[in-house]
């Protein structure tokens, strides 16, 4: 028997510390509310932060994929439905839509995460109780292809950034939401003020924890119109 993969839908208010001087909300405060989305379903189901951590588990992001096509505004209220996609080996695909108040589809976003032995920081295959948890088939170990970030060659803009308290999540080391905040931050100011962030690709390589010190490189393509 198949099983079909759940979706678990929530609302959001757009709050004046969450958004930009144009009113909008940040690209860091969606990708907190996509990522909140996937651990809220985590925590309805049963599988939640607690239920891993007896366990000796985490979930680990591994890349973001987010389009957004109308950024919303202060004050208002958008829906973000998370659906599991599948499964394969210790890899979970998992799919993002992002709604307005008029149910008007505003952006999406894809993502891969992988299951860590807590004790050996090492990857662990996923196990039949994720699957039935999360509605996914046994049979369903299709991926979804987010590509490499190009390697910097040239540098336009460079910072370094201390890691503080405030940057660690619940697997004591930086929530993965602090480095597109420092990655944004090293973009030249006329483009923050002239242009509109559409889509952004996140790989995380490695981990880092609290006390180093982050640099950031960041190189500017212009295309030819």
């Amino acid at each position: 028997m198949s099983r079909i993969p759940l979706v678990t839908g929530r609302d959001y208010n757009i709050h004046y510390y969450e958004v930009d001087i144009h009113k909008r909300a940040l690209m860091t405060s969606i990708i907190n509310f996509l990522g909140d989305m996937a651990m809220y379903q985590s925590e309805i189901l049963g599988v939640g932060i607690d239920h891993l951590k007896e366990n000796n588990l985490a979930w680990v992001l591994y890349k973001w994929d987010i389009t957004i096509d109308s950024y919303p505004l202060l004050n208002e209220t958008i829906r973000i439905e998370t659906c599991p996609y599948s499964f394969r080996k210790f890899y979970a695909y998992r799919k993002h839509e992002i709604f307005d108040a008029e149910g008007n589809k505003i952006g999406h976003a894809n993502s891969v995460w992988f299951l860590i032995n807590t004790n050996r920081r090492r990857p662990m295959k996923i196990m039949e109780g994720m699957y039935e948890a999360y509605g996914i088939d046994d049979s369903n170990n299709e991926s979804i292809e987010i590509e490499d970030i190009l390697t910097v060659t040239t540098v336009h803009s460079e910072k370094s950034f201390d890691v503080r308290y405030s940057d660690i999540d619940t697997n004591m080391h930086v929530n993965n939401v602090k480095y597109v905040s420092w990655a944004l931050e090293t973009v030249p100011k006329d483009i923050v003020l002239n242009y509109e962030l559409k889509n952004i690709k996140v790989t995380y390589e490695k981990e880092t924890t609290y006390g180093e010190t982050i640099k950031v490189s960041t190189e500017v393509i212009r295309e030819e119109s």
